[in-house]
């Protein structure tokens, strides 16, 4: 009985090292495959070594289809991300909004362009309350003002992308253009994007947001529509990612209230990372993200 005994448990542990070592073949062939066939792995790979980032952009979307309360929460994450910077000299940041009245150019803006404060008092004073002073952009009540009210995402781009070659830009927006009422319009800014992402230690990432309509706008149809034109925005994007023309991510925001704070939260911590544990999980969620997808599909 005891050789019995003995006789199974070691044909058990030696069908377990064979699985073991079966799952780590496939494992290895699989990260193998992802690496030669998905080249943004490849790219995040390479990028493992690259230094702690300390530029940052940061877009936001003040358009009528961004939903008032997620962009009071997003500045909320925003002004909490940028506090853990405070005496830190080596950082730098860029804070702009579009959506503005007007159209192209003349709707995106300038609100915090700055060296990280040495103390409390100056980021109060020079970011923090520019920040919390954004709003969702409005015509002024009885004005003669005539100025249209667009959603110049690919204008931005084109701008951004164009200035800020090689930098770490993060955009907040429903990713929805729109400037039909102007009388340039701008088309997806392909030139912009794949200059762009020729230096693969730039990136974008988009936090967007279900597109928002309100009051008469608040319609089947219009609703399809915006999200139509996010969907077709987010596919062409992830088509040049995909080739490896540049590196973009997407993190849609969650719709329910209780979860959208903790996850802009969460998610700033990983796009402007403060210290070397956040820079680490930054790339390897980056590459979770991507290697995970096409071992699913």
């Amino acid at each position: 009985m005891r050789y019995r005994f003995y006789k199974r448990r070691s044909l058990f542990k030696t069908r377990t090292f064979h699985i073991g070592c079966l799952l780590f073949v496939v494992l290895a062939i699989s990260i193998t495959s992802v690496c030669f066939t998905h080249r943004d792995f490849a790219i995040e790979l390479r990028q493992v070594k690259q230094p702690k980032p300390s530029v940052f952009y940061i877009g936001i979307d003040v358009s009528q289809t961004v939903r008032p309360d997620t962009l009071a929460e997003f500045k909320d994450a925003l002004v909490l991300r940028l506090r853990d910077f405070i005496g830190e000299k080596r950082v730098f940041y860029h804070v702009s909004v579009f959506g503005l009245p007007g159209c192209g150019k003349e709707a995106i803006a300038d609100i915090v362009s700055t060296q990280s404060p040495e103390d409390p008092v100056t980021f109060s004073r020079r970011v923090e309350r520019r920040i919390r002073e954004i709003s969702i952009a409005r015509r002024l009540e009885g004005g003669q003002d005539e100025a249209p009210l667009t959603t110049p995402l690919f204008c931005f781009l084109e701008k951004t992308l164009t200035e800020r070659i090689g930098a770490r830009v993060i955009v907040f927006s429903d990713l929805v253009n729109d400037d039909g009422s102007c009388q340039k319009q701008y088309s997806f800014p392909l030139k912009a994007i794949t200059k762009f992402g020729r230096h693969k230690e730039g990136q974008i990432i988009f936090l967007y947001l279900t597109p928002y309509a309100a009051g008469k706008y608040d319609t089947p149809d219009i609703r399809e529509r915006l999200i139509k034109k996010q969907r077709d925005f987010v596919m062409e994007m992830q088509k040049l990612s995909s080739k490896g023309k540049v590196r973009a991510y997407f993190y849609h925001i969650p719709s329910y209230h209780e979860k959208r704070l903790d996850f802009l939260r969460s998610q700033l911590r990983n796009s402007i990372p403060a210290t070397i544990v956040e820079i680490i999980r930054d790339r390897i969620s980056r590459m979770i993200d991507i290697f995970i997808g096409p071992v699913r599909g």
